[in-house]
């Protein structure tokens, strides 16, 4: 009797909402017609050391996590298999690539780059 009563609510729900959800969506559409660029608008991205940043924030993690990732797979007394170590060490290395370009990114990004002229 409860999930017939929680259907009921839902059906009724979405009966009263989604012409206003419909209604709304045309305001927003028309609204957003309407928005233009200023063509005198001086916000320019300045640049800064992003992507140097990922690049070797991402080499560093990775070759980081593979030699940290191949120590936790690779144990002394246990039955090491290749297949395992490989595996362990490409896990670990696309682990610390991917967060240690993210975070080189971000510390990149706080260190705006000087033109010279």
């Amino acid at each position: 009797m409860t999930m017939r009563s929680v259907g009921v609510l839902w059906f009724g729900a979405l009966v009263v909402l989604a012409p206003s959800a419909r209604a709304q969506g045309r305001a927003d559409a028309v609204a957003l017609a309407r928005l233009q660029a200023a063509s005198d608008s001086s916000a320019k991205p300045q640049p800064s050391w992003s992507a140097t940043g990922a690049v070797v924030g991402g080499i560093t993690g990775g070759a980081v996590f593979a030699v940290a990732f191949y120590q936790f797979s690779h144990r002394d007394g246990a039955v090491n298999s290749t297949t395992g170590n490989l595996g362990g060490t490409l896990v670990g290395c696309a682990l610390g690539a991917a967060s240690g370009a993210l975070l080189g990114a971000f510390v990149g990004s706080l260190f705006p780059k000087h033109e010279n002229r």
